[in-house]
Protein backbone atom coordinates (compact mmCIF):
# COMPACT_ATOMS: atom_id res chain seq x y z
CA UNK A 1 0.00 0.00 0.00
CA UNK A 2 2.69 2.34 1.02
CA UNK A 3 4.62 1.63 -2.89
CA UNK A 4 1.16 2.63 -4.23
CA UNK A 5 1.12 6.09 -2.22
CA UNK A 6 4.96 6.72 -3.31
CA UNK A 7 3.51 6.13 -7.25
CA UNK A 8 1.03 8.68 -6.29
CA UNK A 9 2.83 11.46 -4.90
CA UNK A 10 4.07 13.16 -7.89
CA UNK A 11 1.38 13.20 -10.26
CA UNK A 12 -0.96 14.75 -6.89
CA UNK A 13 1.56 17.52 -6.46
CA UNK A 14 1.83 18.34 -10.18
CA UNK A 15 -2.24 18.46 -9.74
CA UNK A 16 -2.58 20.64 -6.62
CA UNK A 17 0.03 22.85 -8.23
CA UNK A 18 -1.97 23.48 -11.56
CA UNK A 19 -5.30 23.70 -9.47
CA UNK A 20 -3.63 26.20 -7.29
CA UNK A 21 -2.09 28.25 -10.35
CA UNK A 22 -5.21 28.04 -12.58
CA UNK A 23 -7.12 29.62 -9.11
CA UNK A 24 -4.73 32.48 -9.07
CA UNK A 25 -4.93 32.99 -12.66
CA UNK A 26 -8.53 33.41 -12.81
CA UNK A 27 -8.80 35.42 -9.51
CA UNK A 28 -6.80 37.86 -11.11
CA UNK A 29 -8.27 38.08 -14.62
CA UNK A 30 -11.91 38.09 -13.06
CA UNK A 31 -11.56 40.17 -9.99
CA UNK A 32 -12.26 43.96 -9.55
CA UNK A 33 -9.51 46.08 -11.23
CA UNK A 34 -8.01 48.22 -8.76
CA UNK A 35 -6.81 51.05 -10.84
CA UNK A 36 -8.58 54.09 -9.03
CA UNK A 37 -7.14 56.72 -11.70
CA UNK A 38 -9.41 55.13 -14.76
CA UNK A 39 -12.75 55.59 -13.12
CA UNK A 40 -13.55 58.91 -15.10
CA UNK A 41 -12.47 58.19 -18.82
CA UNK A 42 -16.12 57.49 -19.79
CA UNK A 43 -16.90 60.68 -18.17
CA UNK A 44 -14.81 62.75 -19.89
CA UNK A 45 -16.02 62.14 -23.41
CA UNK A 46 -18.81 64.15 -24.82
CA UNK A 47 -21.36 63.82 -27.32
CA UNK A 48 -20.92 67.31 -28.72
CA UNK A 49 -17.16 67.22 -29.52
CA UNK A 50 -15.85 68.07 -33.21
CA UNK A 51 -15.31 64.38 -33.76
CA UNK A 52 -19.07 63.46 -33.74
CA UNK A 53 -20.24 61.01 -36.75
CA UNK A 54 -20.41 63.05 -39.71
CA UNK A 55 -23.38 60.92 -40.82
CA UNK A 56 -24.72 61.37 -37.32
CA UNK A 57 -28.17 63.47 -37.95
CA UNK A 58 -27.71 65.42 -35.18
CA UNK A 59 -25.03 66.45 -36.25
CA UNK A 60 -24.50 69.27 -38.67
CA UNK A 61 -22.85 69.84 -41.80
CA UNK A 62 -19.24 70.45 -41.21
CA UNK A 63 -17.31 73.50 -43.69
CA UNK A 64 -15.11 70.96 -44.87
CA UNK A 65 -17.11 68.38 -46.29
CA UNK A 66 -18.53 68.48 -50.17
CA UNK A 67 -21.61 67.23 -51.85
CA UNK A 68 -20.49 64.70 -54.54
Amino acid sequence: MLADLEALTPPLIVAVAFLIGLTLFLRRQIGPRGRPGDDGDEAEISGSASNDDPGDVAHGPSSDQHKV
